[in-house]
């Protein structure tokens, strides 16, 4: 499960950081039905919200 994670997290960073895709889209192309858990899961593995990592254009 553990590796599933990392890579949902990876894949989700990529998107965000590459992408011009809304966040709302990005969480569906990743199998997220829900935007809100994708957000939780999102901040639960990098202490970001996806908005403020999109923001300061992490990589």
């Amino acid at each position: 499960m553990a590796a599933i994670n990392a890579r949902l997290v990876l894949e989700s960073k990529r998107e965000l950081a590459h992408s011009r895709q809304s966040i709302k889209a990005i969480a569906h192309d990743l199998g997220f039905s829900d935007i809100g858990y994708f957000s939780r899961f999102f901040r639960k593995h990098t202490h970001l919200s996806p908005s403020e990592f999109r923001s300061q254009g992490a990589a």
